[in-house]
């Protein structure tokens, strides 16, 4: 049964980080993808373990290992591609070529993954077994193992998944095959109603917006909703009757740039009062019981982080940082990835973006980085942090599941060195098949990212009213308790992907037990996913 474990953590962390590189650079987030995990899991052993603790135990396992390669793609979607946005020249020259690309991708990702493990495993006690943080999605997880027992939830996963291939071959067709399912529909044909220009709206008939909709419909589908309707209401009518002589993409990006300052702004307001608190407490003495559990977490884990210190000081100095910016960007990652897992461990959500603006911000006057190294720092704190959090969410699972430790742990590390070995592979693929900034592949959080750092480099180019104007509307929709940075997303990513989320989300709103659907949806996500990788490749 180990060797069926070990082949599905293999195709599951594959699964992943392919998955998860293209999601997340097509919309703006990126959702754990541990559960859909599960439920394939939950299908393949419920055909090959009879007893239900092996099955708990071997789905928990394979679900662990995959889930790190999509959190790992996660990172990379949303803050490598800046360097496009930044100096496509020399993102070009790397795609050149493929295994420069991939050997790039894949060192950054050893040391950037490797470090959020590690910080996992010095926080693994302290946060699950004496703090007792409740880890949602690891206690999801294991709620879905756990229920495993109930066949119709894998009978719906099965329609789901096979009910989804069949439209998408329809749809597309291959090779001699040609599909007549229409890919859009057309609901409103563009045009101007007095000041408001209102874009053409077509209905993309794509499985996947659905299902994600549904899934994070409470989260997504109010401010990209906010933000389709700002568009039209408030930033083409501010454009041509107040600022006619703006160009009207000058406009939307210098509006966007003061919604992203904000963002930027806020985030600065609260987090160093939120690290200061996280490295005071991570420096307690009161994290080891007595004498003999310090000694030993120090023979666990120095030698593990001399180990890690080697190759990430090599790729760093390749990269141009020194010695200086190094120590800086190793220990404010470190105190940024362990408030970004006892976040997530609260509430289910890791905030890898706010942290990794709040290290490249004074890294980028600090030491004067270009854009390579922008891309790298943000990158890095990314993926640590999201890593580390994605780990914990495993050991919180494997915790319940009363699986030891360093079983798991075995696994994840399989999981994070598969994942590093495909990433620069997929994202190579990927972005030669869609093009980044396309509507296929937008890399709104790369965008976002670069919006910020045009904005504190060319500050005085803007006019700033529209600065202004763009942050105090941030500002507000802050005050109603609606994303800034979400609504961002409405405003700049094609109205049919936001349309599509949007519908998923107000589906979910109407079903009374929407938890009772997630099998199927998770199949129709599989499937879309599996079926859009097919046609990249072939």
């Amino acid at each position: 049964m180990w060797v069926l474990t070990i082949i599905l953590s293999i195709l599951f962390s594959l699964f992943s980080t392919i998955v998860m590189s293209y999601l997340a650079m097509a919309i703006p987030i990126g959702p754990w993808i541990a559960p859909t995990l599960a439920l394939i899991g939950m299908l393949v052993f419920s055909f090959f373990a009879s007893k239900t603790k092996d099955r708990v135990r071997n789905i928990a396992l394979a679900t662990s290992a995959g889930s790190v390669g999509g959190i790992l793609a996660n990172g990379f979607a949303f803050y490598f591609p800046t360097l496009y946005f930044l100096d496509k020249s020399i993102f070009t020259s790397w795609m050149a070529s493929p295994f420069y690309f991939s050997v790039m991708l894949t060192s950054l990702g050893v040391v950037s993954g490797w470090f959020g493990v590690w910080v996992a495993n010095l926080l693994e006690d302290r946060f699950i077994v004496q703090e007792q943080l409740p880890f949602p999605i690891g206690q999801l997880v294991h709620q879905t193992i756990i229920a495993q027992a109930k066949v119709h939830k894998a009978f719906e996963l099965v329609v789901g998944f096979l009910g989804t291939t069949v439209f998408c071959f329809l749809q597309d067709g291959f090779r001699s095959f040609v599909g007549f399912f229409p890919k859009s529909v057309l609901l409103i044909a563009p045009r101007v109603v007095s000041v408001f220009h209102i874009p053409a709206v077509k209905l993309d008939i794509w499985p996947m917006l659905w299902a994600l909709g549904f899934v994070t419909g409470h989260v997504i589908a109010l401010p990209l909703a906010v933000g389709v309707l700002a568009k039209i209401l408030l930033v083409s009518p501010a454009n041509m009757l107040v600022f006619p002589k703006i160009s009207p993409l000058e406009f939307m990006l210098t509006f966007s740039s003061g919604m992203v300052l904000f963002g930027a702004f806020a985030g600065f307001i609260s987090t160093p009062k939120s690290l200061w608190k996280a490295a005071k407490k991570a420096l307690q003495k009161e994290a080891f019981k007595d004498k003999a559990d310090k000694k030993n977490w120090w023979n666990k884990n120095i030698l593990e982080f001399f180990l890690l210190l080697v190759p990430t000081v090599a790729c760093l100095t390749y990269f141009g940082f020194s010695i200086l910016a190094q120590c800086y960007l190793v220990l404010f990652t470190f105190v940024c990835a362990y408030q970004i897992a006892n976040i997530a461990g609260r509430i289910g959500l890791a905030f890898m973006g706010r942290f990794a603006t709040f290290v490249m911000v004074p890294a980028l006057f600090l030491f004067g980085l270009d854009a390579v190294q922008i891309a790298v720092v943000s990158t890095f704190v990314g993926v640590c942090g999201g890593v580390a959090t994605d780990v914990l969410f495993g050991r919180k699972l494997a915790h319940l599941a009363k699986i030891p430790s360093a079983q798991i742990k075995r696994y994840q590390y399989l999981g994070l060195l598969l994942s590093c070995l495909s990433v620069g592979i997929v994202f190579w693929l990927l972005i030669n098949h869609f093009g980044l900034g396309s509507q296929d592949l937008f890399a709104y959080r790369a965008q976002n990212r670069w919006l910020l750092i045009r904005t504190l480099q060319n500050g005085r180019s803007f006019n700033s009213y529209v600065l202004l104007l763009g942050f105090l509307f941030g500002y507000l929709l802050k005050k109603v308790k609606i994303s800034p940075m979400l609504v961002l997303g409405g405003l700049f990513m094609p109205v049919n992907i936001s349309l599509g989320l949007v519908l998923g989300g107000l589906a979910a709103q109407l079903t009374k037990k929407k938890e009772e659907w997630f099998p199927f949806w998770s199949g129709v996500y599989a499937a879309n996913s599996v079926w859009m990788l097919i046609r990249a490749i072939l």
